[in-house]
């Protein structure tokens, strides 16, 4: 159930995603939470619903995790700007795209407070997106 809440959070945040995407993703998601497995289906849904505050450093690490897997994060905690860009501009205009990962792009000086706000922004920006 888990897996599922922190799928359909990842979806939310970067908009519709092809079913090889999603196929990924919750594959990427389902091995995050086996290193974070003290997030509660509460913080979760929190979190699905765009509810950040409570956000504790095991979320954050979670998103770390999730960005890495996905390629948009490096082993050293730097967004991949260019790799978001190309992967999530597929179905979408890329000056759109462009713009929204610029804008989340901020490097912070824990990598899992730079995944969790970047998380945070394209959850907040991704109207842009459409």
């Amino acid at each position: 159930m888990k897996s599922v809440i922190c799928l359909a959070l990842l979806v939310v945040a970067v908009a519709a995603l092809t079913e090889k995407q999603l196929k990924k993703a919750d594959g990427f998601a389902n091995e995050c939470l086996v290193k974070f497995s003290g997030l509660s289906k509460d913080t979760l849904s929190k979190l699905r619903s765009g509810q950040f505050s409570d956000s504790n450093q095991d979320v954050k690490c979670f998103f770390k995790c999730f960005l890495q897997r996905a390629g948009f994060m490096d082993s050293k905690g730097i967004l991949q700007t260019d790799y978001a860009i190309e992967r999530l501009s597929q179905d979408r205009e890329k000056s759109k795209v462009e713009a929204l990962v610029m804008q989340c792009s901020q490097t912070k000086e824990d990598p899992c407070e730079t995944a969790y706000q970047a998380f945070e922004c394209y959850y907040n920006g991704k109207q842009q997106l459409i």
